[in-house]
This record gives C-alpha cells, sequence and structure tokens, in this order.
C-alpha cells in the first residue's frame, strides 16, 4: 500500500475510535443483559377443566388437568388439588381451561356469588324425586285458587342435598313430608316471597332451561 494511503486510513481508524468503542460498549451491554436482568417469576401448578362443563356436574379424574402458570396469575383460593376435587358438584357451568375456585362449587349450603340458599317443600314429591343438582326451577306459589300463581323464583339453582332432609330445620314450608325438599340457591330479594307463599298454600316448580 502506497504510503499516502498508510496514513489516511491510520487517520481514518483514529477519527472512528470512539465510534468504535462506543459499538463494542452497547454490543458488551447487550450480552451482560440476560446475566444482570431478574430472573423470571416462579411458576405455579393450577388445576383447570379439561373440557366444559354444565352446572350440577360430578367431577371425575377426567374432567380435570393441571397446567403451569407464573404465579401471579393464579386466582386466589384456586390452589385445590385434583384429588381434593374429585367427586366436588359445580354450582355454576364452568367453560374447559377454568381454575376450580370455592365459588364454582356447590357445597356446603353455599350457592353462587348474589345468591342465598333456601330449602323449600314442594307440592309434588315425585318431582323432587328426579332432580339432579344443577337443574333449574321456576318456583310458583299457588294462588289459593287451586291454580298456580306468580313466579316467586326465576331459575333457580338446584343444589346437592348435603344430608337427609328433616322437617322443620330451616326449611321454607317443610313439615310432614321432607322428601319432598329441595335446596336451591335463589336471589336474596326472592326469599320474601318464598316463605310468605309456602306459608299460606304450599309450592309448586316446573323445571326450565
Amino acid at each position: 500500500m502506497p504510503h499516502g494511503w498508510r496514513v489516511r486510513l491510520r487517520v481514518l481508524v483514529w477519527r472512528a475510535r470512539w465510534w468504535t468503542a462506543a459499538t463494542l460498549l452497547a454490543l458488551a451491554c447487550a450480552a451482560a443483559l440476560p446475566v444482570i436482568a431478574p430472573a423470571p417469576t416462579g411458576t405455579a401448578t393450577l388445576t383447570v377443566t379439561s373440557h366444559e362443563l354444565a352446572a350440577g356436574a360430578t367431577l371425575a379424574a377426567r374432567d380435570l388437568m393441571t397446567v403451569a402458570v407464573p404465579v401471579q396469575a393464579v386466582p386466589d383460593q384456586a390452589d385445590l388439588t385434583p384429588a381434593e376435587l374429585v367427586g366436588r358438584t359445580l354450582a355454576v357451568t364452568v367453560p374447559a381451561r377454568s381454575p376450580l375456585v370455592p365459588g364454582v362449587l356447590a357445597g356446603g349450603l353455599h350457592g353462587p356469588d348474589g345468591t342465598v340458599v333456601a330449602v323449600v317443600r314442594l307440592a309434588d314429591a315425585a318431582l323432587v324425586a328426579l332432580l339432579h343438582p344443577g337443574d333449574r326451577l321456576d318456583v310458583l306459589g299457588s294462588d289459593g285458587l287451586g291454580g298456580d300463581g306468580a313466579v316467586l323464583a326465576h331459575r333457580a339453582l338446584v343444589l346437592p342435598q348435603q344430608t337427609a332432609p328433616s322437617a322443620g330445620a330451616g326449611a321454607l314450608g317443610c313439615g310432614a313430608d321432607p322428601s319432598a325438599t329441595v335446596v336451591l340457591a335463589v336471589l336474596p330479594d326472592e326469599v320474601a316471597g318464598l316463605s310468605g307463599a309456602a306459608a299460606s298454600g304450599g309450592l309448586t316448580a316446573v323445571v326450565v332451561p
């Protein structure tokens, strides 16, 4: 290389030294980021449904699966294991891959959020014998003339019977025929109507979707 070109090349390299140093420093910082960055948050095992399940379904092992999720994504009280969930009954319809928390499970005389539990005695014991947890009922009060009156509870959810019914144990209208009692989740403002109708002549019901 001629002497003049060598001089020019050295001048260019000298002038570019700051750019070269800055580039090398940026590359070094980029390489160090994985080392100095905070470690990923831990994961937790979450039990979810393997497919959509209807209200009233009794959970089986095939209905459940476990997934690993970030700890911060775990809902409150979603720490139940498959072994703890098998045999439990759903109070509401649950989509696939939904976490199972106490609020969606029937039991302990608890209905879905926003409802209260009422134990009522229906006039038709045969209907009660055919009901299953998760069924929905419109409960009607007698009009006093041998017919059905107004709907007192709309789409009341049938809950599992926790124990054998006993007459008068907090039930609305429970009397000598405990076989006709049913445990329902109803809206709070429907309780008064149910209680009044039970005291004045009994209740009837129809199964609705």
